[in-house]
């Protein structure tokens, strides 16, 4: 049986970033250097979580002014009333960098601020790309070339020993790659186990070399080139920047010193004439227990690296410091050394092995001989009681340290001089609430960036200011600069070092605050612990969510995930019509008073549709002071468009035959009439003041409106060639100001309406003519600033060319709609032109200025950014694609929508790329966003349920694959569930809670016994029914302080209280903790959700949980799961687990039926009728057949290999074939078949591994949805009956890294097209960073003579075909033999979400 895995959503967080000058933009430079909004790069971010690698631009832009109504609304709420001052050292956490928020409220950056600052920092997403290798590093390098242009390198390190060296390309405005450099046929890579190891990235700080960790304490070292290098190798320089790098080579550190074993971690320091390491290690491994034999066990050591004598000094060596040492820090070159990081305190050691350091708790110094001080907590005087577990140490300025603790709370770590040495290290108190950092980037010491794989990334800057202040209330120190005599031939050439002294008397002193403030944040939802599908109500209408349990600590709460763009139905509108088409617009009223002049300004007040049965009808609608719609005119005939003019005091309606000018009170003001003879109008644009008209056969006219005059001018237009698609967009954002021709100005072709509304834009003209040329004008003179007739072959980019000629193989007038329009959010706007093929392909370009040395010379380019292969084949209705505007909440969204059959949208934000969501109808023929009815977030639609007001969700989060709603619950939910009688989620949340032990008597066996000694803690669970409406706990049940749960499932079982015999029910299994002496028990609960009698006053009904059971066992209970109405349950033993059958008698007890000793500990129990799917967490897979009988379980089969299974889920595929799927704890995915025909089952005993497939990243969980076969018209009614009988299903993966994947049935005949495919893409495709996808996904198993590579596809390669021009998807297609429709086809069939 064959699958096909592809990411529905990829992974989420921040691991690694870098700041970095990548883009020509970062150096002020290239057309991309500056907005429209006056704003300029000042730097690019690249970021990476697992295989996902995301480059933005960091650009400061002037602060946007409010509106003349949000500055009367602040001012009436008293936004602005005395106290609420910004207090001192407090970080403020909004968009505009003012606000005391906390860090968890980033999830849904708030607007608003009472101050508005100068200038705003954004990141705004350039490039995106999914690799074919999972990302342990990266780092900025410069090398020789860095030196002509400016621009730094960007270096990436892979898990599989790799690291790839790639640059920016302005011709392609993507990287691409330099060189690769692969170690994985080290002997020392070869024998190492992958899960034990983990390579860690370094480069030297003067980017003379970096440093790739190897297993078995060895480096892989590439030096780089220097200038000085190549002139005394008396090498061209032009010769460096081809190769910037010298042979790399493998630095075996046990060679160096046999002292130097396990390393702990490694950095390259500052200030030194060679590339130079510190080395942290521990020669003898310890623990707690085995601290009296060995404490403080840990060295570092120093080494200079020489690269061309190959040599490898230990220049420093400190011994005997903590066991516990986490990860070192390398101190600026004007403080010298290292900062160590233990869990308990912090340790700065110099070449001299000279120590300071300060405890954090009271541990510190039970733990290591080191005598530290403990430090109290602020003004308080309690002793610190700080873990440093999962913590970040950043240098903001040689003088500023920030501590950020995995608690999300943020200190400074003081550091206090006495002439050019440390005298003492001191954090202050808390000075912020932050996200959960797992890297920290800093860039010119004022931006730093926070990476999160917990929850969203925040951007924020360090303003850093000395103020004098009394001694009592300093919480930092000053920084002066004093001249040091330091040894040369070591430091190299320095000559000042940053101090902290106080310089202001005995009574003042001068300190350095630092101030942060949010500047921007990336919107992730972490990590995926658990999910599952549920239904929630819009209405009356039932719609299904993935809710899935993300993030940590804080930052954790639920995700609800949708496979569509979720909407709110405000009301239904049926008189109005508009199957043909709605419009809504902003008209002034002739008789408006003018203290309605502000909201007519906000609100539309003519709405206009068209119906084309049962009889051509067109119809004027305003609104009625009571809300309801007011037919104001009727005209026979169809509506073609319709838009404001002349300043919004009257609107154009375009007819078949007609351009009429009519009033907001429906009176005709003018009318143009066809002559006889003329074509009908088929299309027609309205952008005021003109009106672009298409007609049926293809012929294009252009009217001015004579704004004085009140009449249409028809401009000149004969030079206008025959079009399939034609339309007018206004650039707003200054993307076209390169494309104005030689000798035309803007004060040329201004007109009125362009003086009036400056901020409005230029207008241009696009064509696309019937052989398949794009053209876009300017307007009014219709001249030719853009030509191409590449663009029907899809190429990756598109130039403006005088004389092209089409792409061979590529049949021309394939492209059926295309629409300019302008995609994203706010102010920041980018013009993207998309389009749809009648292949049923839509396809994106982003709009962008040409680099300065393009050749030929072009004033555009147009790259793809977008494309993605339609599920509607060959849609009935037709589509076409409509800008649009729509407030939602605060902010203003710009995007695309395309009517007709399986209608999208087509939507981005700053930080994401485009993005392309399915709506919930099914077909809709007409959209139009209106005002009409009081909220900016309205939107007018004709879908199959007739015409209806439907509402922007304004919680609703856009930029990933999937929309998504983020529910922060503030504490770690571990597990969710659906109750499908009432419709309600529950959920396990956990808790820290302080850990005692007692006696028999009740005493306590150990108390702290210390200052900053603090009790154990453990996570203690409680189950929360949550309301569907607030998503709020409405009851609970709180298990025991040393109690946790495990699992949580809804299950049916046989009941005598249902009148079918079997009712969902809530069971949750447990773990009882006692200590390390006593072996943990368990118990099984099981809850039933219950009606209760409603609150006085209220028309809701009341839900509460009810503890029916508690079953306590020896062991704890790791899995349940239900079948033929019994209760199936795993519980641990001290050697092995036992699988228990249950009846659950009279709703108040379990009663065992039948038991089966089987693996380890049991991680996921699924069944199927009467079978029984056991993963275990070292014995592998499981199939297991229950007969009732006698009750009895009996093995079927199992899988003999020792592999550490998380879950096995059955799986189901054309015909009825069954297989079982598992993937284990490093995110393998097998596929076992059982087949007591094969000679290797062993009469069935034997489950068969088929397949092998490296998703990288443990899966947590695993769903099961059913999915049957798609159906068409053309088939016989014996055949439909046949296919949906036989359901197949798909398997949804949630991973660690937060991303969410699908693994989908493929039958053998499209295996076997698509599998020819992918090895055609491996080979012909160029990947980035130059890596192998099929290496990628091999697992390396030494117990087979070859890797078990075929029976899944790899989706992530596979969807680069849809990326290829159409000329190389033709030809890959026939390579392996069939056509490119055949691929498109199959392609539909497979992508599809759950």
């Amino acid at each position: 049986m064959y699958g096909l895995r592809h990411e529905l959503l990829p992974p989420s967080g921040v691991e690694h970033a870098v700041f970095i000058k990548l883009t020509p933009s970062s150096l002020g430079e290239g057309p991309g250097a500056s907005s429209s909004s006056g704003g300029k790069v000042i730097a690019n971010l690249v970021v990476a979580r697992s295989s996902l690698l995301r480059i933005f631009e960091v650009r400061e832009e002037p602060a946007p002014l409010p509106t003349l109504q949000e500055a009367e609304a602040k001012t009436k709420s008293g936004a602005s009333k005395p106290g609420t001052e910004a207090v001192e050292g407090e970080v403020e956490m909004d968009r505009e960098g003012e606000g005391f928020v906390s860090m968890a409220q980033v999830k849904s950056l708030p607007a608003g601020s009472s101050v508005i600052p100068s200038t705003v920092t954004r990141l705004f997403l350039l490039r995106e790309h999914r690799l074919h290798g999972n990302v342990t590093g990266l780092a900025s390098v410069k090398t020789i070339a860095s030196s002509d242009d400016g621009l730094d390198r960007l270096l990436i390190s892979f898990r599989d020993a790799k690291i790839s060296l790639l640059e920016w390309s302005e011709h392609l405005f993507d990287i691409t790659t330099v060189s690769i450099h692969t170690y994985e046929r080290a002997p020392k890579v070869l024998t190492a186990d992958p899960g034990h190891w983990r390579g860690v990235l370094r480069v030297d700080p003067s980017s003379r070399c970096a440093a790739l960790s190897l297993p078995k304490e060895s480096l892989a070292i590439l030096p780089f080139h220097t200038a000085a290098e190549l002139e005394m190798m008396d090498q061209e320089r032009q010769a460096g920047r081809d190769i910037p790098y010298s042979p790399s080579f493998i630095l075996d550190l046990g060679d160096v010193d046999v002292r130097i074993k396990n390393i702990i971690d490694f950095a390259f320091i500052p200030g030194f004439n060679n590339p130079t390491i510190a080395v942290a290690f521990q020669t003898i491994q310890t623990w707690t227990g085995r601290l009296n034999e060995h404490k403080d066990t840990v060295s570092v050591f120093i080494i200079t690296i020489d690269a061309v004598t190959r040599t490898y000094p230990v220049i420093s060596q400190m011994n005997d410091l903590p066991y516990d040492v986490l990860y070192l820090v390398p101190c600026p070159a004007a403080l010298g050394g290292v900062l160590l990081v233990t869990p308990n305190a912090i340790l700065h050691v110099d070449q001299t092995s000279r120590t300071v350091g300060v405890a954090v708790n009271g541990w510190a110094n039970r733990v290591s001989a080191i005598n530290l001080p403990i430090q109290t907590d602020g003004d308080e005087g309690h002793p610190l009681e700080i873990k440093l577990e999962g913590s970040s140490l950043a240098f903001l300025r040689d003088d500023s340290i920030a501590i950020f603790l995995v608690d999300g709370s943020v200190r400074r770590l003081l550091v206090h001089m006495e002439g050019r040495n440390i005298s003492r290290l001191e954090v202050s108190p808390v000075i912020a609430q932050c996200t959960i950092a797992s890297v920290v980037s800093v860039f010119n010491s004022e931006r730093v960036f926070i990476g999160s794989t917990a929850g969203p990334s925040v951007l924020l800057r360090a303003l850093h200011s000395e103020e004098v202040v009394e001694k009592a209330k300093v919480d930092t120190v000053a920084t002066v600069e004093e001249e040091m005599e330091l040894d040369e031939e070591i430091y190299g050439d320095l000559a000042t070092q940053a101090v902290a002294t106080n310089i202001a008397g005995p009574d003042i002193e001068t300190v350095t605050v630092t101030k942060l403030t949010l500047r921007d944040a990336l919107p992730d939802h972490g990590i995926i612990s658990h999910m599952t599908f549920g239904v929630t109500m819009q209405g009356d209408r039932p719609l299904p969510e993935l809710v899935a349990c993300t993030g940590v600590g804080h930052m954790a709460g639920l995700t609800r995930f949708t496979n569509y763009l979720p909407t709110r139905l405000r009301r239904k509108i049926p008189g109005i019509g508009g199957a043909q088409g709605i419009w809504s617009m902003h008209v002034k009223r002739s008789t408006s008073s003018q203290m309605d002049k502000r909201n007519a300004e906000e609100r539309h007040s003519v709405i206009v549709t068209t119906n084309a049965s049962p009889a051509p009808m067109s119809r004027i609608i305003t609104r009625k002071p009571n809300g309801d719609v007011n037919v104001v005119g009727r005209t026979p005939g169809v509506t073609i468009a319709a838009g404001p003019f002349f300043q919004n005091t009257c609107f154009v309606q375009v007819m078949t035959d007609s351009v009429r000018l009519i009033e907001a009170e429906g009176r005709e003001r003018r009318s143009i009439k066809d002559g006889p003879g003329q074509s009908k109008i088929a299309s027609a644009a309205i952008s005021d003041p003109f009106i672009l008209l298409r007609r049926e056969d293809g012929a294009v006219s252009l009217l001015k409106g004579d704004t004085m005059e009140g009449k249409l001018i028809p401009v000149e237009s004969d030079m206008l060639p025959a079009c399939t698609c034609s339309s007018i967009f206004t650039d707003a954002s200054g993307v076209m100001r390169s494309a104005i021709p030689v000798g035309m100005t803007d004060e040329g072709t201004e007109t009125l309406e362009d003086i009036l509304d400056a901020d409005r834009g230029k207008s241009w003209v696009y064509l696309l003519l019937k052989g398949g040329e794009l053209q876009i004008r300017s307007l009014p003179a219709l001249e030719v600033v853009f030509s191409s007739r590449t663009l029907g072959g899809l190429p990756p980019i598109v130039v403006h060319e005088l004389h092209t000629v089409p792409e061979v193989g590529h049949a021309q007038g394939d492209i059926e709609q295309i629409c300019i329009a302008p995609i994203g959010e706010g102010l920041s706007l980018k013009y993207y032109l998309t389009l749809l093929t009648k292949q049923r392909v839509f396809v994106a370009y982003e709009i962008l200025p040409a680099p300065i040395s393009s050749t030929p010379p072009s004033p555009l380019r147009l790259v793809k950014v977008l494309t993605r292969i339609l599920q509607q084949g060959h849609p009935q209705a037709a589509q076409e694609l409509k800008s649009f505007e729509l407030a939602a909440g605060d902010s203003v969204i710009h995007g695309v929508f395309c009517t007709g059959e399986e209608p999208f949208w087509v939507l981005a934000r700053n930080c994401s790329p485009l993005r392309l969501y399915p709506a919930m109808n099914s077909a809709i023929h007409a959209f139009a966003p209106s005002s009409m009815f009081a909220n900016k977030g309205d939107v007018l639609v004709h879908s199959e349920e007739g015409p209806a007001l439907i509402q922007w969700i304004e919680d609703l989060q856009i930029g990933l694959d999937l929309p998504f709603r983020n529910i922060l619950l503030g504490r770690q939910c571990t597990s969710v569930v659906f109750d499908r009688a009432t419709l309600h989620f529950l959920a396990i949340t956990n808790r820290t809670a302080k850990f005692t032990i007692y006696d028999e008597e009740g005493n306590r066996l150990w108390a702290p016994d210390g200052p900053g000694i603090s009790d154990p803690t453990i996570e203690c669970s409680s189950l929360e029914l949550l309301s569907p409406d607030t998503w709020t706990p409405i009851d609970g049940y709180e298990f025991a302080r040393n109690e946790f749960v495990n699992v949580a499932e809804s299950v049916s079982l046989e009941t005598l209280s249902a009148e079918q015999g079997v009712k969902d029910f809530i069971v949750v299994g447990t773990t009882i903790f006692r200590g390390e002496d006593l072996a943990v028990k368990g118990a099984t609960y099981v809850f039933e959700v219950v009606e209760v009698v409603k609150e006085p006053g209220s028309l809701k009904r009341r839900n509460k949980l009810k503890l029916l059971c508690r079953d306590e066992a020896k062991g704890p209970i790791t899995a349940v799961c239900g079948m033929n109405g019994y209760l199936v349950s795993s519980m641990g033993q001290k050697a092995s687990a036992v699988i228990y059958v249950r009846a659950f008698e009279l709703d108040e007890r379990l009663i065992g039926l039948a038991f089966l000793d089987v693996g380890l500990s049991v991680t996921s129990l699924t069944t199927v009728k009467n079978l029984l799917l056991v993963s275990d967490a070292a014995k592998s897979v499981w199939f297991v057949c229950f007969q009732e009988d006698p009750f009895k379980l009996v093995i079927l089969g199992k899988d003999p290999a020792t592999i550490g299974a998380t879950n096995a889920n059955f799986f189901f595929g054309e015909g009825g074939d069954l297989s079982f799927v598992t993937s284990d704890d490093r995110g393998i995915l097998r596929i076992y078949d059982y087949n007591p025909m094969d000679p290797d089952s062993n009469a069935g005993q034997r489950l068969l591994c088929r397949t092998e497939f490296d998703a990288q990243e443990e899966h947590k969980t695993a769903l099961t949805v059913a999915r049957r076969p798609t159906v068409t018209e053309a088939e016989a009614e014996e055949e439909i009956e046949v296919q949906l009988s036989q359901s197949q299903s798909v398997l949804v993966f949630g991973s660690l890294d937060g991303a969410i994947s699908i693994l989908s049935p493929v039958d053998t005949p499209t295996f076997k097209r698509l599998s020819l495919l992918q090895g055609h893409l491996v080979r012909n495709v160029q990947h980035v960073g130059g890596l192998n996808p099929k290496s990628f996904r091999t697992v390396r198993n030494d117990t087979v003579s070859r890797s078990l590579t075929k029976g899944i596809l790899d989706g992530n390669l596979l969807a680069a075909f849809g990326d290829l021009p159409v000329a190389r998807q033709i030809e890959a297609a026939k390579t392996i033999g069939t056509g490119r429709e055949v691929v498109l086809d199959d392609f539909r069939m497979l992508w599809k979400s759950w």
